[in-house]
């Protein structure tokens, strides 16, 4: 029996990326942000916005971290994971993500973190 583990979203970033990102012990980066994507409602006209939380390792959450603002509009494919705990009351939880393979920026608002990179390297390239 053949399976595929893959799923598109395009949304809106709904965190500050920055404040996301997280160096672990291990020496492994990981960025998580939480993506709004709309959605069709039950009644004729009405629009509904699921939250996607997404997780981005190593070098995709650094240049996620660069370059990606609340705000922005993302394209991310991945793959769907669970995550599965017990709460110290003995509740079972789980929780949804995707585990993003790729991601392209779509457009949205100015990029100040980007412009400012620009500048600071074209600054470097006419001092040198």
């Amino acid at each position: 029996m053949a399976s595929n583990n893959q799923i598109i979203v395009i949304g809106r970033v709904g965190n500050a990326v920055a404040e996301e990102i997280k160096h672990l012990a291990s020496g492994s980066t990981v960025a998580e942000i939480r993506l709004a994507v709309p959605r069709h409602g039950k009644a004729e006209g009405q629009e509904v916005t699921d939250w996607i939380a997404c997780k981005f390792w190593d070098r995709q959450a650094e240049i996620l971290s660069d370059y990606v603002n609340k705000g922005d509009l993302l394209s991310v494919t991945g793959a769907l994971r669970v995550d599965h705990w017990e709460t110290p009351e003995g509740n079972r939880r789980q929780r949804y993500y995707i585990q993003a393979e790729n991601f392209q920026m779509l457009g949205g608002r100015r990029r100040p973190k980007m412009e400012e990179k620009m500048e600071k390297s074209e600054r470097e390239l006419v001092a040198a």
